[in-house]
């Protein structure tokens, strides 16, 4: 029960095209037994995949159980997880969609490989990818797929943004997989309170004026 590799600070900022923010991803460490499977972050929830189904607002797969020849559990997660791939009836990439947008998504993925990547959608259309290699960085470790390696990866979208969809992909080689997905749902921003409260008010208007 301890952590091979702790990380005091370590983010990784990527540029966001023509982003309103720039995202900024953090992980708290090398997981080497039992720690760290779940977000830390207050008010976000999880998707834990636990009831063996595919989400409403995901594509992809899970599996109930460890398939070592191509969709390996993240070490120390007994639970089913969520998988993607090119092997075995697998699809890539398997994408996540939150129509509201998100202000923070995080999840636990184990054997980073240079051949993984995930790809955020920003409200304003903009994408941004983290590839393996940019999470195994963020660890501390190589991107070589070791089957005993988990890290929990921490995506914030940045003041002012939102993630709307989340792309999980896996080429060249078996699957990338994950558990734990946490989110939390972006607050409106003020002037978006104002908008609806300023329409609110033109419709009573109207309506106060409508012959009767």
């Amino acid at each position: 029960m301890k952590i091979l590799s702790t990380l005091a600070c370590a983010t990784l900022a990527v540029a966001a095209g023509s982003a309103s923010a720039i995202p900024t991803f953090t992980t708290g460490g090398t997981v080497l037994a039992g720690e760290g499977l779940v977000t830390s972050v207050a008010g976000a929830t999880t998707i834990d995949f636990n009831d063996g189904l595919v989400p409403g607002n995901y594509t992809g797969n899970v599996f109930t159980s460890d398939h070592p020849s191509y969709a390996a559990q993240p070490p120390n997660d007994l639970t089913a997880f969520y998988s993607v791939g090119v092997t075995n009836g697998q699809i890539t990439p398997g994408v996540a969609t939150f129509g509201g947008g998100l202000s923070y998504f995080g999840f636990y993925m184990g054997s980073p490989d240079a051949y993984n990547s995930v790809v955020f959608t920003m409200g304003d259309q903009s994408t941004v990818t983290l590839t393996g290699s940019q999470i195994a960085t963020l660890g501390s470790v190589s991107a070589n797929g070791d089957q005993s390696v988990g890290l929990y990866v921490n995506a914030w979208a940045g003041e002012g943004a939102t993630f709307t969809t989340i792309a999980f992909h896996s080429t060249g080689q078996d699957a990338f997989e994950s558990d734990n997905h946490a989110f939390i749902a972006a607050v409106p921003e003020p002037e978006t309170y104002a908008m609806l409260l300023a329409g609110l008010g033109l419709l009573g208007f109207m309506l106060r004026r409508k012959p009767s």
